[in-house]
């Protein structure tokens, strides 16, 4: 009765539609599964459909599903309760104190399979299916995953005492398990330059690995904070040895 129906809400007419429109059946039930957003020619396997991640967070959706089983025209409108799919990830990052005489400006935050954000270990899940009937994830048998770079300034933002946010630039990922014992690795790599008032400059790279069960529907937020350790210079002199001197001889008669 419905394959891959595109229904849009109606601002005008205050309500959801679609064409043609479709009739209850005399007898029986009609079992509806849904999700969002829409994509063309998607196609059921049983009751689950495949999802791709997006590699790019700013091409990135959230995807919602849900089921409306056991419907009759008694029961009159069908109506859904979506719930999310992925799991959402945000970040904050602050400076933990107050510097004088240097600006510390971020480049860069990856999250990543290695410490380094290189080689062939990767971190998330790249595709997957999910039963619109239960929302259970079925993740791909290919070991190929993917990292990403979530925020990239070449010039760098200016970080202070106060939070700066991911300003909804969110990564939604398929729920994953990166806590101990799981095989699977995370890390999160952060890149800022220190500037001092002579103009020295100094490039930093510094990584956490992150312990943390991704689950569906809920949403996390990385808190980063930056700090800096001052140089501190003490010094002490050796007492001469001896401390009168050693004796050299010199006679002449």
């Amino acid at each position: 009765m419905f394959n891959n129906e595109k229904v849009t809400f109606s601002s005008t007419e205050s309500k959801w539609k679609y064409s043609p429109l479709k009739y209850w059946p005399t007898d029986g039930h009609v079992d509806f599964l849904a999700y969002a957003p829409r994509v063309d020619n998607k196609q059921l396997t049983g009751s689950s459909i495949g999802f791709t991640v997006e590699g790019d967070a700013a091409n990135q959706k959230d995807l919602l599903w849900a089921n409306a089983d056991g419907q009759t025209k008694e029961k009159g409108k069908v109506t859904f309760k979506f719930n999310h799919a992925l799991s959402r990830l945000g970040y904050t990052v602050k400076l933990n104190g107050a510097y004088s005489d240097v600006t510390i400006k971020l480049n860069k935050i990856t999250l990543a399979g290695s410490n380094d954000g290189k080689g062939t270990n990767k971190a998330f899940y790249k595709e997957g299916t999910i039963d619109l009937y239960t929302g259970a994830w079925k993740t791909s048998t290919s070991d190929e995953k993917q990292n990403f770079e979530w925020f990239t300034n070449t010039d760098g933002t200016q970080l202070t005492t106060n939070v700066t946010d991911n300003a909804d630039n969110y990564l939604f990922v398929i729920p994953q398990n990166f806590s101990a014992p799981a095989t699977d690795k995370l890390y999160v790599i952060v890149e800022y330059t220190i500037t001092y008032s002579d103009n020295t400059t100094v490039k930093t790279k510094v990584c956490k690995q992150l312990e943390k069960e991704f689950l569906q529907g809920k949403a996390y937020t990385i808190n980063l904070t930056i700090g800096l350790t001052p140089i501190d210079f003490d010094a002490d002199v050796t007492p001469w040895d001896p401390t009168t001197g050693t004796p050299i001889d010199a006679s002449w008669n």
